[in-house]
């Protein structure tokens, strides 16, 4: 199913059970990026709400998405913000209603929150429903976006290497998959590539950044993950592609540190 008839499904339902309640309505992500695949994509989308969303509100919302995941639909997820949350400069711990992987919460663990969203919507965001995105006055601080990669790099990516790695030297390594490859080859890169110019790009394009900026020695586990993602084929993924996903993470925030 194409992104414009799965939005039209999105819309007619949460019309149809909250009218009124979703007032704008933008997509970000891979397609807006000119990165989405149909049958392997989800849809990332920024609603938006008169006044932050209430317990009525979200209760709806579960309705809706309760209704949303009986349909042969992708993943439409994304934060529920208010116009006036776009204003500022994004806050972590925001509480707003949130949706990943399909499944909606209210809590300040929604991710999406943060410069690089504010900035794929001001500058790549398409209109769905309300104002063109392009008059919302949405900042994008240029050292707030940077100031973000760094911090994810140091803390969640870090994270992430030393967990592959490690899992990568035990006597019996775990299972992994295509989409651990396709995750931890091409995320870090999509940081590195921010840090370096500025700008945003998708998976695909952090995979083709890789082939030009990163040392030959990741450049065949960076065609692998391109090539599943591409195809959708995410079978398995060996242990040794694992761990030069890690050090390419290492090289990555190395990179951006020195450059800092």
């Amino acid at each position: 199913m194409d992104v414009a008839t799965a939005l039209g499904t999105y819309l007619d339902i949460v019309d149809s059970v909250a009218p009124g309640l979703v007032e704008g309505l933008y997509v970000v992500g891979s397609y807006a990026l000119g990165d989405w695949t149909e049958g392997t994509s989800d849809i990332d989308i920024v609603a938006v709400t008169a006044e932050p969303a209430t317990d009525d509100d979200f209760g709806s919302l579960r309705t809706v998405h309760a209704l949303l995941a009986e349909q042969p639909l992708p993943f439409i997820d994304g934060p529920y913000l208010a116009w006036g949350d776009l204003l500022i400069e994004p806050a972590t711990g925001l509480h707003r209603p949130w949706v990943l992987d399909g499944r909606l919460r209210h809590d300040g663990e929604c991710f999406e929150i943060n410069p690089i969203t504010w900035y794929t919507l001001a500058t790549y965001g398409v209109t769905v429903r309300g104002p063109a995105v392009e008059s919302l006055g949405i900042p994008i601080d240029i050292e707030a976006r940077i100031r973000f990669v760094v911090d994810n790099l140091q803390g969640y990516w870090r994270g992430v290497a030393d967990g592959v790695a490690a899992a990568c030297a035990r006597a019996e390594p775990p299972a992994f998959s295509a989409a651990d490859l396709v995750w931890c080859a091409l995320g870090p890169l999509r940081l590195h590539y921010t840090a370096f110019t500025g700008d945003v790009t998708s998976k695909r394009g952090a995979g083709e950044h890789g082939l030009t900026a990163a040392p030959a020695a990741f450049h065949e586990v960076l065609r692998e993950a391109l090539a599943a993602r591409a195809t959708g084929e995410l079978g398995p993924a060996t242990t040794e592609q694992m761990r030069v996903t890690a050090a390419l993470t290492e090289w990555c925030i190395a990179e951006v540190a020195a450059a800092r």
